[in-house]
């Protein structure tokens, strides 16, 4: 029972540590078909920009987070099983301790889970707006683009008019000196 109480310590630490940092302790010792998957998955966040690279990284981490849970689950119904038949009162608290904690950790989980579905309606929404103001501008441009257009038209199409001061020519002045 101790062995398996150390096995969820330890489970629990690396779980713990690995939610808190942003690649995660057991980065490199996933399989190879999983590290295939995140170059896969990283090649495509590189084409979103960075916006696109965070939000797969926390879609990631919430993933890997839930997987960790269900695991843990499966251990700590594992150590109930096994626990039943003793009568050990330290080893009921430890499993009703593992049992407190899980169900913190899942509200957590599902907390993270509703503000990533908030964040990912916040981000389409966002989205939309741009596309709708960038099709008004577009509008914008044309409209005016049209009435400059139309007024260059309507300016090359006008007669050529007279200046609006006639320039009257003086009368020689004549002079009184005989010559």
């Amino acid at each position: 029972m101790l062995r398996h109480s150390t096995v969820i310590v330890m489970f629990f630490t690396a779980a713990t540590l690995w939610g808190q940092s942003s690649a995660g302790p057991l980065a490199t010792q996933r399989p190879l078909a999983t590290r295939r998957q995140m170059v896969r998955a990283t090649s495509n966040a590189e084409s979103m920009g960075a916006a696109g690279r965070a939000r797969a990284a926390a879609n990631q981490n919430l993933e890997e987070m839930g997987i960790s849970l269900t695991k843990m689950h499966a251990l700590l119904k594992e150590m109930q099983a096994k626990a039943s038949n003793a009568k050990d009162p330290v080893a009921k608290a430890n499993l009703d301790m593992w049992t407190l904690m899980l169900g913190e950790l899942d509200k957590q989980y599902e907390q993270l889970g509703v503000a990533a579905r908030q964040r990912e309606d916040l981000e389409a929404r966002r989205a939309a707006l741009y596309k709708q103001a960038d099709k008004k501008a577009a509008e914008e441009a044309k409209r005016a683009k049209e009435t400059g257009n139309a007024a260059a038209a309507a300016g090359s199409q006008t007669p050529a008019t007279p200046s609006a001061t006639p320039t009257t020519a003086a009368p020689p002045a004549s002079s009184s000196s005989p010559n």
